[in-house]
């Protein structure tokens, strides 16, 4: 009867010391998912191969170089979000196939990039050394799917390429984003010129008491708290991240001289106070050479002298086709500029 009691006893503390056993697995666990995470984003970050694109015979027929240009002082101006497979990454992103067929065109109508710096020189009206028909090619948020899945299309065809990076991402260290040493690493190669998009300005915020959402530079932020803030406390807020993205830039060694306005929208294109575009304008106008923003119909001409220009957003649903007849119904140079649509005007 004793040795029983032993043997159950003996079985009970057993199966009470199996949980405790776990307890160590389960405190690992995390840390070996966290170190696999870590060991794939720094092995797994490097530049794709290209998709192998052949443009057709019909494409190399319809896609006829524009007139050239560079002597009005106007460049087009693209703006590519992400670049990736996925379909979970929205309809600013395009596939890699996509990007490499638009480049493929690119060369075919005889487009040559620039770097930002080559943009501002033009600006100012100096083509020296110019291409007949510059572009600027550039893409927003410092995301590393953007910069693998283009990189190596950009050296086949020798293009070059402006990123505009959002740095609090880069400071956070988001598995996501670009790091430091692999911006460094970019801007050494040649192939991309790093500039800034914002600090942690790239978020919404919330612009009324419904909650509904805005790009940070445009609105004055409501907070359940405070409501609506003050003209002055949006002044600080949007003041100290423009400073805080260029601070955070030039610590790193790179020349900020031009801004992509996060979603191209600094209170133009629509806000809760009147005085924000003008005084954003003037802001950004001091601190950088130009700033990049949107047409509200994704339909603008090609950049002039202006220190504004609006970028022609590239997206899922841009064919090659349609890039195409934007660049050649916008060019300024175009023998014939009745090409360019005539837009309707409303009769009430």
């Amino acid at each position: 009867m004793i040795a029983r009691l032993k043997s159950a006893g003996a079985r009970t503390l057993s199966l009470l010391l199996i949980p405790a056993s776990i307890v160590p697995v389960l405190l690992v666990v995390p840390q070996i998912a966290e170190s696999h995470r870590l060991f794939d984003r720094r092995h797994n970050s490097g530049p794709i191969a290209p998709p192998e694109v052949v443009l057709s015979a019909n494409q190399k027929a319809r896609l006829q170089p524009v007139a050239p240009y560079a002597g009005k002082g106007s460049v087009p101006v693209l703006a590519y979000g992400q670049v990736t497979d996925s379909r979970d990454a929205g309809p600013l992103a395009v596939t890699r196939r996509a990007f490499a067929e638009q480049m493929a065109a690119l060369r075919q109508m005889g487009f040559r990039s620039i770097a930002t710096g080559d943009y501002l020189r033009l600006r100012r009206g100096d083509t020296r050394g110019l291409p007949e028909r510059p572009i600027l090619i550039t893409f927003d948020g410092g995301r590393l799917n953007s910069y693998r899945g283009t990189d190596r299309v950009l050296q086949r065809y020798g293009f070059q390429a402006t990123m505009f990076v959002a740095t609090a991402d880069v400071r956070r260290e988001d598995p996501k984003f670009l790091t430091w040493r692999e911006l460094k690493d970019m801007d050494r190669s040649g192939r991309w010129d790093i500039q800034p998009l914002a600090h942690d300005g790239y978020r919404r915020v919330a612009s009324n008491e419904r909650g509904d959402m805005a790009p940070f530079y445009a609105v004055r932020r409501f907070t359940a708290s405070e409501g609506l803030e003050t003209f002055a406390d949006y002044e600080r807020r949007v003041t100290e991240d423009v400073f805080d993205v260029r601070e955070a830039l030039e610590d790193q060694g790179f020349d900020p001289q031009a801004l992509a306005v996060p979603e191209g929208n600094y209170g133009q294109l629509g806000s809760n106070d009147p005085a924000i575009a003008p005084f954003m304008r003037g802001l950004l106008a001091r601190q950088f050479g130009a700033f990049f923003t949107r047409d509200a119909k994704n339909d603008p001409g090609y950049a002039g002298a202006d220190a504004e220009a609006e970028r022609y957003v590239v997206g899922r649903a841009t064919t090659t086709d349609r890039l195409y007849m934007w660049l050649r119904d916008h060019s300024p140079g175009a023998a014939r500029p009745d090409h360019r649509p005539k837009r309707r005007r409303s009769h009430r």
